[in-house]
């Protein structure tokens, strides 16, 4: 039971964040496509960037609460304005932006060439399967990334990013790639639904 707990602690935040965070980057990835087509790296980019702005203080509270250093997503929210105001729901912004950024990077290009490939008349299905695959390999390489922004904001001493990079260092390569196959398995399967999801919405809005 504490384990279910631990693992769905925080879900509260995420589902708060989850639908306005998509919609900014939706918004800006195909406005910025428009204006650039083919640009597939640098319309993903930006629409992290400003996905961030919510994504990021949902994520420092479901940290938190998976961490057991609040109970709820709640007081998590609570515990973070107290303890660092609005500043403190921002913790890990920059490396958040630099993890999000590369896996993007990654996943969308692969995701339109696949889906352009495989998928030309626009299957929901199909786009999902090529985003879960494009997922999981943009998931993987970004494995020390996240490793590093978990520290970040679950850290109760305001420590550096170099801190942070230094000792996961003296615990060794490994401990960089903690988690590896569980976030290539949520990956994986968020962008089936996610990306799935999107293109079945694009062909009933068209």
């Amino acid at each position: 039971s504490s384990g279910i707990n631990a693992e769905y602690g925080g879900v509260g935040a995420a589902a708060v964040g989850s639908m306005p965070g998509s919609a900014l980057f939706f918004l800006t990835y195909e406005h910025t496509k428009r204006l650039y087509p083919g640009q597939h790296m640098l319309a993903s980019s930006l629409g992290e960037i400003t996905a961030c702005l919510v994504r990021v203080p949902t994520e420092v509270v479901k940290q938190r609460v998976q961490a057991k250093l609040a109970g709820s997503s709640w007081s998590g929210l609570r515990q973070v304005l107290k303890q660092s105001g609005v500043r403190g729901l921002y913790v890990g912004y920059g490396t958040t932006v630099m993890r999000e950024i590369p896996f993007a990077a990654i996943q969308y290009p692969l995701w339109e060439a696949m889906r352009a490939k495989y998928n030309p008349e626009g299957s929901g299905f199909k786009s999902g399967i090529c985003g879960s695959v494009a997922g999981a390999i943009a998931g993987a390489l970004t494995t020390p990334i996240d490793v590093v922004k978990t520290r970040l904001m679950t850290s109760t001493s305001n420590e550096s990013v170099i801190e942070v990079i230094k000792q996961l260092s003296y615990e060794g390569v490994p401990a960089f790639f903690r988690g590896l196959t569980a976030r290539i398995g949520w990956l994986s399967i968020g962008g089936f639904v996610y990306l799935g999801t999107y293109q079945t919405v694009l062909e009933i809005m068209s």
